[in-house]
């Protein structure tokens, strides 16, 4: 009878992300099917239509460890599809699969919550954007995004309770799913430093030691395995789209870059990679305006957060994948759930949908996205 009663206050709660993710998955599937209109383009494919391109390095590493170049692959995501795939009568992609959907459901319910301290609305157009935005497909593969934002909500919640212990063990594993977890420290230390703590508790100061751990144990298992720390940066070059692996390339470089190739490489060498081209630089320009001009509607540490998760990757001197890259600038997300205007929410929502079911077809078929 108690349970009855649980079940029936968690759904009266936590309805409306239930039937919105429910949806997402109804739309996703429905995609699924009419993306075999599209020719399929061999090369990067996996098992399952999920587990395209990187899927299929995280599934031989889960399966085997590690090998030639695949160190670009931070640890923890394969590890734990490893663990599971052995323990478990599914295969590796599908476990890949589930990791991915339950962490990304799980931090889409704790958001809610949190958001909802705040506005109603807020709470809802935010998992609306996050749900419908072009890659956010993505949450459905085999990839570490949806574990990476339940580690970015989780760190909302733990900062949100000023639980810094807490919070520095959940960036720690962040920091060994994707090079970028390590930046959420920022937007925690930025926090700690507003509430203008009248003590520095042991428990704090452990929490900061904490955060760059899981990147120093990466580093530290790269230089006894292969002598040489940084490899998964070295290894890079090795993944095409013109990545740099010895040096970094500044923002302005890269943007400059595309504009050239843009202008004087028009529909070259293929008109899907000149699209995508166009796709990656319009996306990170309009990230960054997203973020520039909502910056006062969120707080600072999540503004450099931001700043800092979309800028890194570019480093590289590409915007390669940063449509993608772009699922981890969580407080974006915000910021649109938090226009004004439901007409233009709406207008956006819409024009983001159709993005979305375009590129999730593309990719499920073999076509580079992000």
């Amino acid at each position: 009878m108690k349970q009855c009663q649980y079940m029936k206050q968690f759904w009266q709660k936590n309805k409306f992300v239930l039937l919105a993710f429910s949806g997402w998955m109804l739309l996703l599937q429905l995609v699924a099917w009419l993306s075999y209109l599209i020719p399929m383009r061999t090369g990067y494919i996996g098992a399952i239509p999920w587990g395209n391109f990187d899927g299929i390095h995280y599934v031989h590493i889960a399966q085997s460890g590690y090998f030639q170049y695949s160190q670009a692959f931070f640890p923890v995501y394969p590890l734990l599809m490893g663990f599971l795939g052995r323990i478990l009568p599914f295969s590796y992609e599908m476990i890949g699969v589930g990791i991915s959907l339950s962490s990304f459901l799980i931090g889409l319910l704790m958001l809610y919550r949190l958001l909802l301290k705040k506005s109603t609305d807020l709470a809802r157009y935010t998992i609306l954007f996050l749900l419908l935005f072009p890659t956010s497909f993505f949450f459905h593969t085999v990839y570490t995004e949806g574990l990476f934002f339940l580690c970015i909500v989780l760190t909302l919640y733990f900062t949100d309770k000023k639980n810094f212990l807490a919070a520095g063990v959940v960036i720690g594993i962040a920091g060994a799913i994707r090079i970028v977890g390590v930046c959420l420290a920022l937007y925690v230390f930025f926090e700690y430093i507003k509430g203008k703590p009248k003590k520095i508790l042991a428990s704090d100061v452990l929490g900061f030691l904490l955060m760059p751990l899981g990147l120093i144990a990466y580093m530290f298992y790269l230089w006894k395995q292969n002598n040489d720390p940084l490899l998964f940066l070295h290894v890079q070059s090795a993944f095409g789209a013109n990545r740099s692996s010895s040096k970094m390339i500044s923002l302005p470089q890269v943007v400059w870059r595309y504009l050239k190739m843009m202008v004087t490489a028009y529909l070259q060498p293929t008109v899907m990679s000149y699209i995508v081209t166009v796709f990656e630089f319009v996306m990170t320009a309009l990230s960054y305006l997203v973020i520039w001009f909502g910056r006062k509607k969120i707080s600072i540490g999540w503004v450099v957060y931001s700043l800092v998760v979309l800028t890194v990757p570019t480093l590289t001197g590409t915007f390669s994948s940063m449509p993608r890259y772009m699922l981890a600038a969580v407080p974006l997300f915000i910021i649109l759930g938090s226009i004004k205007s439901t007409l233009v929410k709406v207008a956006l929502l819409s024009l983001s949908a159709i993005f979305e079911i375009m590129a999730t077809a593309l990719f499920l078929r073999g076509w580079f996205i992000a």
